[in-house]
């Protein structure tokens, strides 16, 4: 756990803030930069706090999210006026610039260098490190029930509308041995789930000598720990292997739920986006893992307007998703990023009619969350309870293997711990259970 601060008086600490934006990986490598700075006796303070340094990990996604990021610099400026500001993350790799050209911006540091930002404040504090490269992983996760593992990072793909290459380099796999020990670590310190997560987790394995894949590692990890539950993040459809879909149904201990994108439901956009498969094989494969049970959650993402998507295109995809046994989405509108092909293609689509398609694909995925939320009433699912009640609330939400959220009813000592909920009723939106004893 983290270091015994008692008696170090906060004025004599240098204090910081971090504020995350984007995925889960970047959320795992600011835990990691949070707990790296509080083991060496640093002061972490909630972002809009006073701080001597605040440090921005951005994300680079879409345009919105740039715009996201900049409002993050600005807002700590504000809370801190005299605060030293580092800005790291995808944003900072690909658009430096940018960001160099911000008053309220102090130093841009871009992925390569993350793993260097602790000595870098601490020599920043005037203080020394011993022993700081190397050590990149946590104990615990902050403020959450779960833990995020690193398990993979950057993406060997080539998708025409996608700048993460560019922000996260080629793909490589952490070593086993290294995910084993982050993983008995959480484990020991009563994390009972974790979820592996990385930018193409799919392709884990592929550039190691062992040769060990995703299914392997898992089955790994579920031979080396007690009962905690795994959980994937998003995998590509070309890369759920039998094995994957072998272990979900011998074992609880691997959650039943799978994120796989589609990005588009027209073979024509597919093929311009350079997504490795067609509309034909997503839906075998997506109709492979809803054999198994009809209790999987499956869930997808979307985006629509991509450049040449025209009425008809819009409406097959419509049609494709209203046919497939998906059970959410994440619908994202097309967004330009600098230096991708997408970018300049023909066939642009104007914004107004992206967001007015978002809208109708957010509208039936919603019909389609709902309508999987209300078959699993009566089911028995394990749950980890996250988090205390919420102000004027009695209830707690628990997160069911499948990805359904339940309100429940329990003693705050349940957080973060993995429960039998009996799933009793659906009512405006929401499920509510029990625990089981």
């Amino acid at each position: 756990m983290e270091t015994d601060l008692t008696g170090i008086s906060e004025e004599t600490r240098p204090s910081f803030s971090i504020t995350t934006l984007g995925c889960k990986l970047n959320q795992y490598e600011s835990e990691c930069i949070r707990q790296a700075l509080v083991g060496r006796d640093w002061d972490f303070r909630p972002f809009g706090e006073q701080a001597d340094y605040y440090i921005i990990n951005t994300c680079t996604v879409t345009g919105k999210t740039d715009s996201r990021c900049r409002n993050a610099v600005r807002r700590a400026r504000k809370a801190a006026p005299d605060s030293t500001i580092i800005v790291t993350g995808c944003y900072a790799e690909t658009q430096a610039e940018i960001l160099e050209k911000m008053t309220e911006t102090d130093m841009v540091i871009g992925n390569e260098g993350k793993e260097s930002i602790v000595g870098i404040l601490e020599d920043l504090a005037g203080r020394s490190h011993p022993d700081i490269t190397g050590n990149f992983d946590i104990a615990d996760f902050y403020e959450h029930s779960r833990a995020f593992i690193k398990v993979q990072e950057g993406c060997d793909a080539s998708c025409t509308y996608c700048i993460i290459p560019r922000a996260r380099g080629k793909s490589r796999s952490i070593p086993a041995d290294r995910v084993l020990g982050q993983v008995k670590k959480l484990e020991k310190n009563g994390i009972e789930e974790i979820v592996l997560t990385g930018i193409h987790i799919g392709r884990y394995g592929k550039d190691l000598e062992s040769g060990l894949s995703l299914d392997g590692l898992i089955e790994s990890l579920l031979a080396e720990t007690g009962k905690l539950r795994i959980r994937l993040s998003s995998i590509e459809v070309n890369e759920v292997s039998d094995g994957i879909l072998d272990l979900i149904s011998r074992t609880d201990r691997l959650a039943p739920h799978l994120h796989i994108p589609l990005q588009s439901g027209n073979d024509e956009i597919l093929q311009a986006m350079n997504r490795p498969y067609d509309t034909s094989f997503f839906r075998e494969k997506i109709e492979a893992v809803r054999a198994i049970s009809d209790s999987i959650g499956i869930g997808t993402d979307i985006i629509t307007g991509f450049p040449g998507e025209d009425a008809s295109s819009f409406r097959r995809t419509s049609e494709f998703l209203r046919s497939l046994p998906l059970t959410y989405f994440h619908v994202f509108s097309f967004s330009k990023r600098p230096g991708t092909p997408a970018e300049s293609m023909d066939g642009q689509v104007d914004p107004d009619t992206r967001k007015a398609r978002s809208r109708k694909l957010i509208k039936l995925g919603k019909s389609k969350k709902l309508e999987f939320m209300k078959s699993r009433t009566g089911s028995r699912e394990l749950a980890v309870i996250q988090g205390k009640p919420k102000r004027y609330s009695r209830f707690s939400t628990a997160l069911t293997g499948s990805y359904c959220e339940v309100s429940v009813n329990c003693p705050s000592s349940l957080d973060g711990k993995l429960v039998p909920v009996d799933i009793t009723h659906y009512s405006r939106g929401r499920l509510y259970g029990r625990v089981v004893s």
